[in-house]
Formats: structure tokens, sequence, C-alpha cells
């Protein structure tokens, strides 16, 4: 436990804290990378939900695009007797959606979570606009990825404009 102990020590935590602790365990991760197929269906099998694509799960998306899969699946199927043609609908809408998803979480952990030079001074120069501006954040989250998405909301949510 020794390495784990030094690393949060060196992050800030009192050494104390972990006086009493003993080892329970070992300790895990897990990437937080996105990870997708492009076109979820092929053959006869649609990939829905993590299968099609996992996304940052700092930002929650995971059940919604779950969730979203089914519907569009769903909605696909019953709207077309082609059942092959149906699931080639949902494979490139995942896609349009998921790209979107991908695009604005990109976005938000350049933004909260980038150490660089770069990303320090990009949040001293939009935190107090956004401060008086709380919509310069895009709201896919909440409202999910048919928002624009594109360059002038990028610059705007960065503090570019």
């Amino acid at each position: 436990m020794s390495p784990f102990i030094d690393e949060s020590v060196r992050c800030g935590i009192s050494r104390d804290i972990y006086s009493k602790a003993e080892m329970a365990g070992p300790l895990a991760t897990f990437s937080g990378a996105d990870s997708w197929v492009e076109h979820p269906y092929s053959n006869g099998i649609a990939l829905i939900g993590d299968a099609a694509a996992t996304s940052d799960p700092s930002w929650g998306q995971g059940m919604s695009l779950t969730l979203r899969d089914v519907r569009v699946l769903r909605d696909a199927l019953i709207a077309n007797e082609n059942w092959d043609r149906a699931a080639h609908t949902y494979a490139s809408e995942h896609d349009r959606y998921y790209r979107a998803v991908h695009t604005w979480e990109d976005w938000l952990t350049d933004f909260f979570f980038g150490a660089s030079d770069e990303a320090r001074a990009r949040r001293a120069r939009a935190l107090p606009l956004i401060a008086e501006d709380p919509t310069r954040i895009p709201d896919h989250i909440n409202s999910g990825p048919e928002l624009p998405l594109n360059e002038s909301v990028k610059a705007r949510f960065f503090g570019e404009t």
C-alpha cells in the first residue's frame, strides 16, 4: 500500500490519515477512455449500449446512450419492415449522435481537466466569462446531441469570442 499512500501524500493528503489503514485487497483502475465501433450493425447483429460505444464515465452519459440506442433501434425496426435496412438506419444514427457526444466530452475534458499551460490559460480566460453567462458551457449533457456543435460553440465555451 505504500505506493498508494506516497502518491496520496504527493497530491496533498496527510500521511496521518493512513496511520491505521490496512490493505483489504488490490487497488484497481479502469480506463475512462472512449471506445466505439464504427457503424454498430453488421450481418444481423446490432450492438447497443457499451457494446456499441463507451464514453468517459466522468460525464455520466453511459445509461443515456444505452437507452437512446434502444429507442432508436426500436423506432427504426417499427418503421421499416426490412430489418437489415432498419438496423443500418439505427447504426448511422448512432454514429451521428455518438460523434457529437464524443466531441463535447472531449471539449469538457480538455477544459476542466487539462493540465497544460495552455489549458490553465484557457480556464483563466473563460471562467470569468462563464461566471457572467453560464450558457457559455454547452449543455449537451442535459439537452442531448442535437444542440449546435461547431467551432463557434467551442470558441464561445473556451472564451475565444
